[in-house]
């Protein structure tokens, strides 16, 4: 699985490079919510852009974590509560039934 993760994202890599070289020096006018930016440099917008989206990315990622920490912190104390539960039942003193059928 590790290699289709790698070839991916060489592929991405790549086609990221050329796109960065096709348009060098192409000046674009950029529309960011209520700013416009006169004659940016496409690369540079390219750029703000990918690293704006890893940011994204990075928050969300950190979000699914902390959930998955949280789930993992629940599941061992739920362990912990039936190893305990276990334990005491495992400790449980037994009746003795052969003093109950001497009495009959």
């Amino acid at each position: 699985m590790w290699i289709v993760r790698g070839l991916v994202l060489l592929v991405g890599v790549i086609c990221i490079l050329w796109l960065g070289t096709r348009n060098a020096g192409t000046k674009v006018t950029y529309h960011f919510f209520t700013k416009t930016f006169v004659d940016a440099e496409l690369n540079l917008v390219m750029v703000i852009t990918f690293l704006c989206g890893m940011l994204v990315w990075a928050i969300g990622a950190w979000i699914r974590e902390a959930q998955l920490l949280m789930n993992i912190l629940n599941e061992k104390k739920t362990i912990r509560r039936l190893k305990d539960e276990l334990s005491d039942l495992r400790n449980l003193p037994l009746e003795d039934d052969t003093l109950d059928e001497d009495k009959d």
